[in-house]
């Protein structure tokens, strides 16, 4: 497979292949446009990549996209493949949440604190 030597990425609706020995870009993806976060699965013979709501298949050896749907939905989307990469996605997305979980405790003491001055 392609993606033992390296790593996929999916960040702001793009999926970007990066070769694990030096950090070269092997190609990129434009999924869509404007999207917070991207979601992957990789497994042998694809990608899956969820963005803004729709849900791509990607040759893994050159990024082209074999299929889409969207989905209907307009919030994140988490891709599962097994119960170890469940596990990570859960991970993944418990981090996710006390980051905005702290991010919204820093603005609303930033907020007191400007209220207060």
């Amino acid at each position: 497979m392609h993606g033992r030597g390296s790593l996929f990425v999916g960040i702001g609706g793009q999926v970007i292949c990066i070769r694990k020995q030096d950090g070269k870009e092997l190609w990129r993806t434009r999924l869509k446009r404007f999207s917070g976060s991207t979601t992957l699965l990789v497994e042998e013979d694809a990608i899956f990549a969820a963005a803004r709501g729709e849900l791509f298949a990607l040759n893994p050896k050159t990024g082209s996209i074999n299929w889409n749907v969207p989905l209907g939905l307009g919030g994140s989307v988490c891709i599962l493949g097994s119960q170890s990469e469940a596990a990570v996605a859960a991970a993944v997305q418990a981090a996710q949440a006390a980051m905005a979980s702290a991010a919204a405790v820093a603005a609303a003491g930033a907020a007191a604190a400007g209220a207060s001055s």
